[in-house]
């Protein structure tokens, strides 16, 4: 009775909060757009970025074809590392600390490259830039903001690394003119 009491009282909790966060409206589109450009001269030997266009989205593919590790989107928490992209010989393996969650494959731990040979991953940024969220602002006119310089952080060799990019804003054309 207790744990069919508790197992119902978990049900309306999460229930409860997916209406609560469908009912939240998306976050207006903001004024501007940005796409980056990497300084190349911050790469490190055997690492290389190439831009792949789309109609007006770019997307940046990092490939390491160096014998020296890269890695990119690490997560730690409590110190240990939790998620994380490593680029090496021109592949990608990613982080599993608790073996490989794939139905058919020996469940290793640590770095591993489930899905097979894949030379090259996505580049991105953290997180948005600041003014991207300022350009949410209500009352905003067409001036954009000037180039701004930013990097990435990366581990290289296990030591700390920075690319370095500057980040190019427009104006959205999604914006409600």
């Amino acid at each position: 009775m207790i744990k069919s009491l508790a197992s119902l009282a978990v049900l309306l909790a999460v229930t409860s909060t997916l209406v609560i966060a469908r009912e939240k409206p998306a976050p207006p589109p903001s004024r501007y757009s940005y796409s980056i450009k990497v300084d190349e001269k911050s790469l490190p030997k055997g690492v290389s970025v190439r831009e792949v266009v789309a109609g007006q989205s770019s997307r940046y593919f990092i490939k390491n074809a160096g014998d020296l590790p890269l890695v990119i989107g690490e997560i730690h928490s409590n110190n240990q590392l939790v998620s994380g992209t490593k680029l090496q010989y021109g592949k990608v393996y990613g982080w599993f600390p608790n073996g490989v969650p794939m139905e058919g494959k020996t469940h290793l731990k640590g770095w591993q490259a489930p899905f097979g040979d894949i030379p090259e991953s996505l580049l991105m940024l953290p997180r948005e830039p600041a003014k991207i969220y300022e350009g949410r602002k209500p009352g905003l006119g067409k001036e954009v903001p000037k180039p701004e310089a930013a990097s990435i952080k990366v581990t290289y060799d296990g030591q700390p690394h920075e690319i370095k990019i500057t980040i190019h804003y427009s104006l959205n054309e999604a914006y409600d003119k």
